[in-house]
């Protein structure tokens, strides 16, 4: 792997330790790791458009889903890119879509793009597997 990508890859790695820690004012470690102008797609019920909107995000779903841990499964870099395949299990803590805590342990996973320039996130694809995450929930009918 060449320093571009390794520098990336660690980057990602920070920002995801940080934005999953179990300790909240970690997600300050978005002003070192994300670029200023920061687009993101796939968020469910928020647009982010900087370091604010993204920090606000992180706290909102963490307060709904506290005791949070997570595993990268896959964590692939270049110069350009940064893709991770990850897995989180978390107590529904805070409500979530309109549906009320009832202090459930769930787990549910997704996959996560990054583009990067200089070194920082600039540009996020978010894939949560929200069937998974909104049927252990109760706001949807479970998958038969």
């Amino acid at each position: 792997m060449n320093r571009k990508a390794e520098t990336n890859r660690a980057t990602a790695l920070r920002f995801l330790n940080g934005t999953h820690s179990r300790n909240i004012d970690d997600v300050d470690v978005i002003d070192e790791t994300v670029g200023p102008g920061i687009v993101c797609h796939g968020f469910p019920g928020t647009t982010i458009t900087d370091h604010e909107s993204y920090k606000a995000f992180f706290r909102t779903f963490r307060k709904s889903f506290t005791d949070m841990d997570w595993k990268v499964h896959a964590l692939v870099a270049d110069d350009d890119h940064v893709a991770a395949r990850w897995q989180i299990w978390a107590t529904h803590s805070g409500e979530f879509a309109g549906v009320s805590p009832d202090g459930r342990r769930i787990t549910f996973d997704g996959m996560v793009l990054y583009r990067m320039e200089d070194g920082r996130i600039v540009e996020t694809w978010l894939h949560i597997n929200e069937l998974m995450l909104l049927s252990q929930i109760g706001a949807i009918a479970a998958a038969a």
